[in-house]
């Protein structure tokens, strides 16, 4: 009698396991193929009729002494009522078993996940039954969520680490009496998916917490999670996306002020389902917000770029897909760490690996491209934004881009144009029709600056005006367009037309710098000094620390004769480029002679009498004497040049090398060739292959009457700059006062070819003409010489064209 009662438990026992087995194997296989959604809630009915009934069969019909098999079949119960859209069953099901006992020790692997999944569903169970005003939203019950929420993925991340083990020390599975039931043999390793509901969950409780407003619980949270020991066996792709989770939070969410310090101790006790972390001495522990974020998104890109799925068949897609989502979500924001901290040769590098899985993909590649320009590998960011223009014809930007590179670093000035009339074609707003005319006008004046046959100069005038005028009135309401076509009709010294598109800009914003300055040299242009200074003080004080409306604002006071306050406005610059980059200096700190420190040095007895002459407003000129002496460092690209500088590691030296050369030229003026002299020496010192550097020591030298070397610096200046008017023209005058009339002519001639508006060039070959017995030639040349003159502003119109 007991033998049949032990073979009918027997029986019964395997009826049991066979319907938990076939009740799972129909759940898995529906919801790995309809993962749980309100779309897929009517079909879910009807397929998973079948193993509901299994699933119930077990939870009633399982023996007393076999609690466990009951436990695992009311939890995946739950998650079949949870696919059913049948929340407040699901609740009802879980509540009928206890899970708060069980330990690590006392459940299998198998049963981990499980759990893990069953604890996930109850509280998204729980949002779903609040979302549907079924229960009412308290603070209790977000606390539940989230705590269930913690729960699953505290167990998940056991589980991964576990399968770790069983996988690393057994060869192969081992199978034993209960192994259908509860061992951990029974996972596939093969099979690296945690599933949908597991993904979300273990993301679920800090963005919960961040929700809420608790940013420091959601990013603590978040770390406990990143920190957990990984699984070498699965992808794990969650991590990629909790480290990119957390990234986006500190850089949107967090400030120094609210950064939560990192804190490597755990709480993890023996036995408890907390997963292991890593811990040890020697690990880096990030200090800020910013330093985190950078490690997190760095370990991501390197996760990404492992994970990517360069398969290109069609039965890939959607797997390619995702790989590629996760990756330039991680590369976007990677881009918003580095452009912060001004490493985009870091960002460059990160994404020229992303180009194996980017093909065909445009946003990586314009990424790619903006990077390359910021590092400075012009030529290379040209090719990579060709392709870009093939990826997306239709995308002006692109084209526009392309046409400014080619214009400002590459000196491809006919393919920038052709680029701009492509844009103009493929536009189709008026908006982007301005802007592409706008860049077409630009193109134009490039050549306008470069040509030097007088009836080509004629024609590219007429198509930069028409192009500039067609911009304008495309866009009304563009301040550009209209500062641009004022800045070309000043240049052709159209002044009246100039003054009205000049107002006509400041109507429209009038802060905008440009058209100030602009004003401000139309006004000087009028020889109206006291007005233009007082524009230039305007600008000045919504932009203070410029360096190129204090030089302007110290030509405009050295013409209206304040030849001290006009140094003062040096000095300030001066301080002001100590301020700016002293880093530089403290790089470079043995480049030039040093007497940047004395002159800046607010104990030193010449800022001392600076300050004297600010507040009186008089003072002897051997004091602004005393100033140059110590004065003096760096190499050059003054307001006269025709090329503005641009940002880049020579940029900040550049910058005082213009203040120096200014400051030579004031001292020049005022007959004050010593300290003139020493200004000009200082920057050779520091670049003496600057064209302008030897140009203005030919300048003091030809005061002296040293015309031989004056001579010498004129020639070697044209040797680097072989159309710097200036030089030219001061060369022709060194030739004539040497004697030598028909070379000056010549040269004075090539002068006013290169630049038709370049006064003094007119005036010398008048002066020479006249000296060669041709009277009415050179009269004309004088009376063109004054008209200019007349209309000449304190620096040249072009050099705001170069600036702006």
């Amino acid at each position: 009698m007991l033998l049949i009662r032990g073979r009918v438990r027997v029986v019964d026992l395997l009826d049991v396991v066979s319907n938990l087995l076939h009740g799972e194997k129909e759940l898995e296989s529906y919801l790995r193929a309809n993962p749980p959604s309100e779309e897929n809630v009517g079909k879910a009915k009807e397929s998973l009729a079948s193993a509901e009934k299994h699933l119930r069969y077990v939870s009633t019909r399982c023996p007393k002494e076999k609690e466990t098999l009951k436990r695992e079949a009311v939890l995946l119960l739950v998650k079949l009522l949870f696919a059913q859209a049948r929340y407040t069953d699901a609740l009802n099901e879980f509540e009928s078993i206890s899970v708060d006992a069980l330990t690590i020790h006392s459940i299998t692997n198998r049963m981990l996940k499980i759990l893990a999944e069953g604890l996930a569903v109850k509280a998204m169970c729980m949002e779903k039954l609040i979302d549907q005003g079924v229960r009412e939203r308290t603070p209790q019950a977000e606390d539940m969520i989230i705590k269930y929420y913690e729960q699953a993925g505290d167990i998940l991340l056991v589980y991964l680490q576990n399968r770790d083990v069983v996988d690393l020390n057994s060869a192969s599975p081992t199978y034993s009496g209960n192994v259908a039931i509860g061992s951990g043999s029974h996972n596939t390793t093969s099979d690296d998916s945690i599933g949908s509901i597991l993904e979300m969950a273990v993301q679920k409780s800090p963005l919960i917490y961040i929700e809420k407003g608790e940013v420091s619980k959601g990013v603590g949270r978040f770390r406990d999670l990143l920190r957990a020991v990984g699984s070498t066996t699965s992808k794990n792709l969650y991590r990629l996306t909790l480290a990119r989770q957390l990234a986006e939070v500190l850089l949107r969410g967090v400030c120094s002020a609210t950064y939560p310090p990192i804190a490597l101790k755990t709480d993890r006790k023996r036995g408890s389902l907390k997963a292991r972390q890593y811990s040890g001495r020697g690990m880096f522990v990030p200090s800020n917000e910013e330093e985190e974020a950078l490690l997190l998104l760095l370990i991501a890109e390197a996760m990404a770029n492992r994970e990517a799925v360069l398969e290109r068949r069609p039965e890939h897609k959607q797997s390619r897909q995702h790989s590629y989502d996760n990756a330039t979500a991680v590369y976007d924001l990677l881009a918003i760490a580095l452009v912060r901290r001004s490493n985009c040769a870091i960002l460059a590098e990160a994404l020229e690996r992303a180009m194996k899985f980017s093909y065909e993909e445009p946003h990586v590649w314009y990424q790619f491209a903006l990077s390359l320009i910021e590092t400075g590998k012009f030529d290379r960011a040209n090719v990579v934004l060709k392709e870009c223009h093939r990826l997306m014809p239709s995308n002006n930007t692109i084209l526009l881009l392309q046409a400014d590179l080619c214009y400002e670093k590459l000196h491809l000035v006919d393919d920038g144009i052709a680029l701009c009339e492509k844009a103009v074609d493929n536009s189709d707003t008026t908006i982007g029709k301005s802007k592409a005319y706008l860049l077409l006008a630009t193109g134009y004046s490039y050549k306008l600056a470069e040509c030097r046959v007088k009836s080509e100069r004629e024609l590219l005038e007429k198509k930069a005006y028409d192009a500039y005028n067609k911009s304008y009135s495309l866009d009304s309401y563009s301040v550009e367009s209209a500062y641009r076509l004022a800045l070309h009709l000043a240049q052709q010294r159209r002044l009246t037309e100039a003054f009205r598109c000049t107002r006509q800009a400041l109507r429209l914003q009038p802060g905008h710098m440009n058209s100030l300055a602009l004003l401000s040299l139309l006004f000087s242009a009028e020889k109206n000094y006291e007005r233009a200074l007082e524009v230039i003080k305007i600008a000045l004080a919504e932009y203070p620390d410029t360096f190129s409306l204090l030089l302007i604002k110290s030509r405009l006071e050295n013409s209206l004769g304040l030849f001290n306050q006009s140094l003062i406005t040096c000095s300030n610059m001066l301080r002001l480029w100590k301020k700016e980059y002293q880093n530089t200096l403290e790089i470079e700190k043995n480049r030039g002679t040093g007497l940047l420190e004395r002159f800046t040095d607010s104990g030193s007895k010449a800022f001392l009498l600076v300050s004297n002459t600010a507040d009186t407003g008089s003072v002897r000129e051997s004091v602004a004497a005393s100033k140059v002496e110590k004065a003096l460092s760096e190499v050059a690209s003054s307001y006269q040049s025709s090329v503005w500088p641009r940002l880049g590691p020579q940029y900040s030296w550049s910058v005082q090398a213009q203040i120096w050369l200014h400051l030579a030229e004031i001292y020049l003026e005022a007959s004050k060739t010593k300290e003139a002299h020493d200004c000009v020496d200082e920057a050779m010192t520091i670049c003496p292959l600057s064209h302008l550097a030897s140009y203005m020591k030919g300048r003091v030298l030809e005061v002296e009457q040293k015309y031989s070397e004056a001579k010498s610096c004129f020639e070697a200046a044209l040797c680097i700059n072989p159309y710097h008017v200036k030089s030219m023209a001061y060369l022709g005058k060194t030739l004539h006062s040497m004697g030598h009339s028909k070379l000056a002519e010549k040269m004075l001639r090539d002068a006013v070819n290169v630049n038709p508006t370049a006064h003094q060039a007119w005036k010398e070959l008048g002066v020479v003409l006249e000296a060669l017995k041709e009277f009415d030639t050179a009269s004309d040349c004088l009376i063109t010489a004054i008209n200019l003159e007349r209309s000449t502003p304190v620096i040249p119109f072009s050099n705001l064209f170069r600036m702006s």
